[in-house]
């Protein structure tokens, strides 16, 4: 805007010669104001990773502008240490959050001072090629014995945890599809306790799962749409058998097992028991019981059903031991008890093993016990029941869940735990129970382990790290902290976690392509628990023999055909 100042005399116009000047110099300072800080130096600088790790090494790099001439730089890492290069590398010895700052000055002595906090966790083990792909889009509960599986066209994964919430998640991003609540007031009597078990899936895509290893447990069917299906509850005709009573099942670190016609599921509880129902209506039609129907197998279901291509279903009972029944007698409709055929181990056992078992093509069951003299044990026993050999695993510690898998060559693997001074890791026996090789770690392995189409072992510990081992057991060709790699991740959860603040009790499972999914436990707040999605270039996928993971394949059919 352009003022003009005017003076009248004697009725002429006359601009004033100093208001001109003053205009001038209104014009000479807006020119200035056009010009200001760029002389001024600014520091400013970028950190790559924002977020790093001991040991790694921290890309700092300048971004000052402004001032005259040249600059001189001083870093101040926040540990103690400097540097005077214009874009340093730094590495950092111990966690921590650091303070870091930049002093610039210039040519004519003008300085500025710039800060900046970078947070150092602990190392991230990492080892070969072993890629985190995803985290869920969701977080899990505490993780014990639960583990994922997939429906048949492997487009979709399932997991549950102890908040007793199934969920559904894309598998090739991990955004949750749907989520089923199996504490809704709707299905009856809250149930209790945690939610331990691993679903199984059908042929249709229907998934079977159960909840509540404290009380009022329930067997669930679910759509793949996620929408119920039918309910096992405790009616005392068509629920879990309690003697003609209504029944207040247990449902724990189990997996229900089915046919073409019935889902066989174990329980604990009022009366323990392994209880085959209808598929259509979730109605029971058989009970697994003594010889007189009188009382259901001692202890309790908490391993399996597992059944053999001969037609033999095989579950472990805590510390009373194995039973064997021939499926066929509990295919039946009338609602009758079922007895079982024999018994193993039902003396010299300390404690309930949640350990999951396998069968080969002859039948035979393998498992692991924990014996009266404190010893992890693993065993076969054949379809008759008879013991066909034990094998005591003297250096290592007590095994109460875990599991066993067979390769295509009849070696059996199963996993360790460390106590004390007791490395964990993963034995390998023969068919006939020698021990061929025992790769110790001092970590403890207390979920199954899979064995892939090239003979490779991979499996979790309770440190978060993910192993995949050589076909010889001699090597771990690659391993992973998954917290750590969750924490250095574009994950939405990524600030939640940190170096080693992972545990694996959860099995892993592959898909046909090789990619790898487990839940893993977030140990310092168990309610943001994650699934996870991993890739190596070693997994090519499965074996079509053998009994290549917990339950036998992704679907957790838990049966040899």
């Amino acid at each position: 805007m352009i003022i003009m100042c005017m003076t009248t005399i004697k009725n002429k116009v006359r601009i004033c010669p100093f208001i001109y000047i003053v205009c001038l110099l209104l014009f000479a300072a807006c020119s200035n104001e056009d010009n200001a800080g760029k002389d001024i130096p600014s520091a400013t600088f970028s950190i790559a990773p924002e977020r790093g790790q001991i040991e790694g090494e921290i890309q700092f790099t300048n971004a000052s502008y402004g001032g005259s001439g040249n600059f001189t730089y001083v870093w101040d890492f926040g540990d103690g240490t400097t540097s005077t290069e214009e874009s340093p590398k730094h590495v950092y010895n111990e966690k921590g959050i650091f303070v870091v700052s930049l002093t610039i000055t210039d040519s004519s002595g003008r300085s500025n001072l710039y800060r900046k906090t970078i947070e150092i966790t602990d190392k991230v083990v990492e080892k070969g090629d072993l890629t985190l792909l995803w985290t869920s889009s969701t977080h899990l509960a505490k993780l014990v014995s639960n583990s994922a599986a997939l429906s048949p066209d492997e487009k979709t994964v399932y997991i549950n945890s102890n908040d007793h919430i199934l969920h559904s998640y894309d598998v090739t991003s991990g955004i949750e599809k749907w989520s089923f609540d199996m504490t809704d007031p709707s299905w009856g009597a809250q149930a209790t306790g945690g939610s331990n078990m691993t679903p199984s899936v059908d042929t249709d895509g229907t998934i079977y799962i159960g909840t509540g290893d404290g009380s009022n447990g329930k067997l669930f069917a679910i759509n793949p749409d996620g929408n119920k299906k039918w309910i096992t509850f405790n009616d005392p005709t068509t629920g879990f058998w309690n003697k003609g009573n209504a029944a207040n099942a247990k449902m724990r670190s189990v997996s229900p097992a089915f046919d073409d016609k019935y889902v066989y599921c174990g329980n604990g509880g009022s009366t323990g028991s392994m209880i085959a129902v209808d598929k259509t209506t979730g109605n029971r039609v058989s009970y697994l019981t003594n010889a007189d129907g009188t009382s259901g197998p001692a202890g309790g279901v908490y391993a399996g059903p597992v059944i053999s291509k001969q037609g033999m279903m095989y579950i472990m009972c805590t510390n009373y031991g194995m039973f064997g029944v021939a499926k066929a007698t509990m295919a039946k409709d009338d609602n009758t008890f079922s007895p079982w055929a024999w018994r193993a181990f039902d003396s010299g056992l300390n404690s309930g093993c949640h350990a999951s078992m396998a069968i080969d093509n002859e039948g035979n069951v393998y498992g692991m016990i924990y014996t009266s003299d404190l010893t992890t044990t693993i065993y076969s026993v054949a379809s008759d029941g008879s013991v066909r050999w034990t094998t005591p695993i003297e250096n290592t510690g007590k095994q109460d869940q875990g599991g066993v898998v067979i390769g295509t060559d009849g070696t059996v693997y199963a996993s360790l735990k460390s106590q004390g001074d007791m490395p964990g890791g993963i034995v390998a026996l023969s068919a006939g129970g020698t021990i061929k090789w025992q790769y110790e770690i001092s970590e403890s392995v207390s979920s199954t382990p899979v064995i892939d189409k090239d003979g490779h072992i991979l499996f979790g510990t309770e440190r978060g790290n993910f192993y995949i081992l050589d076909a010889n057991g001699t090597d771990a060709i690659a391993v992973l902290d998954v917290a750590g790699a969750i924490a250095n991740s574009e994950s939405a959860y990524a600030s939640e976690w940190a170096a080693t603040q992972g545990k694996f009790w959860s099995s892993p499972v592959v898909d046909a392509d090789g990619t790898i999914y487990v839940a893993i436990t977030n140990t310092q707040d168990e309610s943001k628990s994650l699934l996870v999605a991993l890739s190596s270039k070693y997994v090519k996928g499965l074996p079509t023999t053998g009994w290549p993971m917990r339950a036998k394949d992704a679907q957790h059919t838990a049966t040899v055909k």
